[in-house]
């Protein structure tokens, strides 16, 4: 039993924490009980002391942050430089006194919702902050009691109110019986085309509800960081490894369902344990000995051609028969004959979240179903977005983006305006017309252009980056900050 000595100053000083000194507090961030106490939280926790250095970060900041080496007793701007945290916004935000706000993760989006409060250091006007980084699929794992990342409310809604073509819906169907029956489903389709909310509707439907689904960018993550990303490693398994080592990507997973978009862009040297993990459902950490058993289902994306990239020997056919027991070939939006239903819905969509009503004028709705849509759903839901902020309950021509033409009230369709740029023998940079653009929004277009370009000739986002003189996260970034 536990007697008062025992307790460690840490619990006793929360009420009376002005009387804690600086010396007392670092003692407690340090002592055994806290840091156990600390790395149990589902959500990340932060501490900085008054000198702006890194004193503290409990496992679940570390592995969100997506760290490759201890970063404690680091300052907190090198610490902001290398982790996955983009925190620039709400660090402002609280120099302005606000306790309160959001952080993104810089390569997969996520939002935390972040708060912060100060410890204060006696007889100092200064102290040690605390940051806590609020997971919001925690919360919904909370609320159903179950383990493991899970799908959220929302994305239970937004998969319920999917519409699809005749034919895209019998694959569909299939696609949810063969996922049901632990076979391995392929979607393929071109970027945009809604295949990661075709898997998070098996998912759901298949009858793995409230379950993990774990979505890996594979096109995301450096070649180099591959195998443990995805299979985790062992404490000590290499320089720069998390001191209580981490979960891979396929055991956070376990139970549920392991979402492997852009399939075509793992190394090759990585394709051989990725098989075996497929043939057996096992895995083998970086740096351990032991197996370990994974129950978990698998679900694959590509808008690259895996058949052509095993002739040239890019991909193993082995890993592709694996892969694609069930294929579903995703159609281009401007294919399908539901695109005004698809319209509707994300009108829709638009009017709830807003609280008011988002409409289009006959001749607004003429343009865009006669627009091409070469960024598929991802180009229209962005388009209707525009049109929330710039609209108010009735959206004309006048409305819509940019890439429209105002003046003939029709949409420039790629044939009329070329959507690449087009560069010389000479190198001169493709041009790139004003149309009452800033500076910024005209150098943003120019480099959208030419990653476009890139990835159309080269068809991968790892060989686009090589070229391009980047590395692969911001290839990623930039594209899907055009798809937003």
């Amino acid at each position: 039993m536990m007697t008062p000595g025992d307790i460690p100053q840490f619990y006793l000083g929360v009420r009376g924490a002005e009387a804690l000194s600086r010396e007392a507090w670092e003692q407690n961030f340090q002592s055994p009980q806290f840091r156990a106490f600390a790395n149990l939280l589902p959500d990340g926790l932060m501490i900085v002391d008054p000198d702006e250095v890194v004193v503290f970060l409990n496992t679940a900041a570390e592995r969100a942050a997506r760290l490759s080496s201890p970063f404690e007793s680091q300052a907190l701007s090198t610490f902001l430089r290398f982790s996955d945290f983009d925190m620039d916004d709400f660090l402002a935000s609280a120099q302005r006194g606000h306790t309160q706000g959001l952080v993104r993760a810089k390569i997969s989006g996520k939002v935390y919702q972040a708060s912060r409060r100060v410890l204060v250091v006696a007889g100092s006007a200064s102290g040690f902050t605390v940051y806590f980084l609020r997971d919001p699929e925690n919360q919904d794992r909370a609320k159903r009691g179950v383990a493991g990342r899970s799908i959220s409310a929302g994305d239970q809604k937004e998969s319920a109110r999917l519409v699809f073509p005749d034919g895209l819906k019998t694959q569909v169907e299939q696609a949810v019986r063969a996922y049901a029956r632990n076979f391995r489903v392929l979607l393929l389709g071109e970027s945009g085309v809604g295949k990661t909310a075709i898997a998070r509707h098996i998912h759901l439907t298949g009858g793995d509800r409230g379950r993990p689904f774990v979505h890996v960018n594979c096109g995301s993550i450096p070649e180099t960081l591959f195998e443990s990303e995805m299979f985790g490693y062992e404490r000590g398994a290499f320089t720069g490894a998390l001191q209580a080592g981490k979960r891979g990507y396929i055991e956070s997973a376990a139970g549920g369902t392991l979402f492997l978009d852009e399939i075509g862009e793992i190394p090759l040297s990585s394709q051989p344990k990725l098989l075996k993990f497929l043939e057996d459902g096992t895995i083998q950490p970086v740096g351990s000995s032991v197996s370990k058993k994974i129950d978990t289902r698998v679900i694959t994306a590509t808008n690259r051609d895996l058949t052509e990239m095993t002739r040239q020997g890019g991909f193993r056919k082995d890993l592709l028969y694996r892969l694609s027991t069930f294929p579903v070939e995703i159609p281009l939006l401007r294919n399908r004959s539901d695109k005004a239903d698809i319209l509707d819905m994300m009108l829709e969509r638009a009017s709830q979240e807003r609280g008011a009503p988002l409409k289009l004028t006959a001749a607004c709705r003429a343009i865009l179903m006669r627009h091409s849509f070469p960024g598929n759903l991802r180009e229209m839901k962005s388009v209707v977005d525009y049109l929330d902020i710039v609209a108010s309950d009735l959206a004309g021509p006048e409305h819509l983006p940019p890439s429209f033409s105002r003046h003939q009230g029709t949409a420039i369709e790629p044939s009329q305006a070329p959507v690449r740029p087009q560069i010389s023998d000479e190198g001169a940079a493709p041009e790139i017309e004003p149309g009452g653009r800033t500076l910024k929004e005209m150098a943003r277009a120019f480099e959208e252009r030419i990653i476009n370009e890139a990835l159309d000739r080269l068809g991968s986002k790892r060989a686009a980056a090589k070229e391009l003189g980047v590395d692969i996260a911001t290839i990623v970034r930039k594209t899907n900050r055009t798809a937003e």
